[in-house]
């Protein structure tokens, strides 16, 4: 399996209301629709496909973030031919955990910038926390 892109369809951010005082829980949630087979390569040997998905970052009822598109799996016959097999068959799930979370993956990678941002414009806390440095004593 190779990355071959991702195409991103909807991107929303919305502030329900101000921030409460006090602690906010925030939760994402991350949902792999419908999946089909690309006409983009013209060789046999390797097939793209194309996963839709949306992933969503809550603020209890202050706000969200989500994000919808689909991501470009590149899958080489002669390297998975039991993957293969399974996304040809008709009405098949995805249940490939390797796939899902490589999916996953690039997901949280080419999102993760662009929701640090909506974040910061909205005022809202991040919502994985941002590294921090620390001495030690000698």
């Amino acid at each position: 399996m190779k990355y071959a892109g991702l195409r991103l369809s909807k991107i929303e951010a919305e502030k329900l209301e101000e921030k409460k005082m006090g602690n906010i829980n925030v939760s994402s949630n991350f949902h792999l629709g419908e999946f089909k087979k690309e006409d983009l390569v013209k060789d046999v040997r390797k097939q793209i496909y194309s996963f839709e998905f949306t992933y969503l970052v809550e603020y209890e009822n202050i706000a969200k973030i989500s994000f919808k598109g689909a991501v470009y799996v590149e899958v080489d016959s002669s390297e998975d031919k039991d993957l293969l097999k399974n996304l040809e068959k008709p009405g098949y799930k995805l249940s490939d955990n390797d796939l899902r979370k490589f999916i996953l993956d690039i997901v949280l990678a080419r999102t993760h910038v662009e929701c640090l941002h909506l974040e910061e414009k909205l005022g809202l806390p991040f919502h994985i926390q941002s590294p921090r440095v620390s001495f030690g004593k000698e």
